[in-house]
């Protein structure tokens, strides 16, 4: 088995995985889950969830205006992915608007994960 830090390597930005290790305790909190890249994931996923990161990536790019930066969404598309291909839970949308809240106010409130949100460090 590998890690899902292994599935997210090829598809993420080095900023969102930087986001995501610097944002882990607090996803897992918020998740009520133990491990967020060190989950172990079969390798025989890898290219499943890859594709399905991938897909949703390029929809959400699309729509974003050039001059925003798509590492947040790369954040949240990733946990996303997570909690529902990896863990196979379902997502309710009142408990994801409050948990973006709660993680908008992480990136808001470190300037440098800001920053990194922003694109603006590399």
């Amino acid at each position: 088995m590998t890690t899902y830090r292994d599935v997210l390597g090829p598809v993420l930005s080095p900023a969102a995985l930087t986001l995501l290790e610097r944002l882990t305790p607090l996803i897992c909190a918020l998740y009520e889950i133990e491990l967020l890249l060190e989950m172990e994931v079969p390798v025989a996923e890898h290219q499943r969830l890859r594709e399905r990161l991938t897909g949703r990536l390029e929809r959400i790019m699309a729509i974003l205006p050039p001059d925003v930066s798509p590492t947040a969404n790369e954040v949240f598309t990733a946990v996303e992915v997570l909690v529902t291909d990896v863990l196979g839970r379902e997502l309710r949308v009142g408990e994801e608007i409050a948990r973006l809240e709660v993680l908008s106010d992480a990136f808001r409130n470190d300037p440098l994960l800001y920053q990194l949100a922003r694109g603006q460090v590399n």
